[in-house]
């Protein structure tokens, strides 16, 4: 199972997303990404690099939890990480025509981490809203750089055609990189990393939103792997839990 994954670094599921899916979530993105710009101003977003990057969406619109909270990805995480995972970011983004995307530089998401591991400790599983190829900056990735605890130049290098509603399964410490958009269209892609617990989130994600009654959903947004503000709070959160499950 998973043999790409495991061996190459990343693994191609394609028709995850509908048609109708997929313009549903680009028309969403930009919706998103539109309040981001009068929440922040289009001048820092850009002065900061984080122009076309939308930033956890789902904090934005819920319908966003559709696309890190599902059987299928349910079923990737766990089959991988455990059922301990939880969801360390999800992030839009939106490479533009003619544009060159501000990653375009082999790197890890696990970022300035030079170590591997028996197991994957990180994952990421990117939707792509449309076709990814070389001409519009689809993703190079250096074919078994996750088994490395360096970055090797002599590394095969391959940038994988993607249909439009596929997901690109991916370690999260195999060194990648996005090129340039050469086509006449935006290019669009969601991103969600899942960790294990002990790596804290992009965000924290359990301090913005109250808990739902979904007990997973709540281990995924890391209600249950959050830091303790003292020891009468750790305690306190013990006490809780063994007095709920008598």
């Amino acid at each position: 199972m998973y043999d790409s994954f495991y061996n190459l670094g990343f693994e191609i599921f394609e028709n995850v997303l509908t048609e109708e899916e997929i313009k549903f979530y680009k028309e969403r993105l930009s919706k998103v990404y539109d309040q981001q710009i009068d929440e922040f101003g289009l001048d820092n977003l850009s002065l900061i690099n984080e122009e076309n990057m939308v930033r956890s969406p789902f904090l934005y619109d819920s319908s966003f939890i559709n696309i890190f909270y599902n059987d299928f990805v349910s079923n990737l995480v766990t089959n991988i990480l455990g059922k301990f995972a939880i969801l360390s970011l999800q992030n839009g983004i939106v490479l533009r025509s003619n544009t060159e995307h501000h990653q375009s530089f082999f790197h890890r998401d696990l970022i300035y981490q030079n170590f591997t591991t028996s197991k994957p400790i990180s994952i990421n599983i990117y939707y792509c809203l449309d076709d990814y190829d070389s001409s519009n900056g689809g993703t190079t990735f250096m074919i078994g750089s996750h088994k490395k605890d360096y970055f090797i130049n002599e590394a095969e290098q391959v940038i994988p055609r993607v249909k439009s509603g596929s997901i690109i399964l991916f370690n999260s410490m195999v060194f990648h990189k996005a090129g340039s958009n050469t086509s006449s269209s935006d290019r669009f892609g969601i991103n969600n990393m899942f960790t294990l617990p002990f790596i804290k989130q992009q965000v924290n994600y359990s301090n913005i939103l109250d808990p739902t009654n979904d007990q997973k959903l709540n281990q995924i947004l890391g209600f249950k792997s959050k830091e303790f503000f003292d020891v009468k709070d750790f305690r306190n959160y013990r006490l809780k839990r063994i007095l709920n499950e008598q």
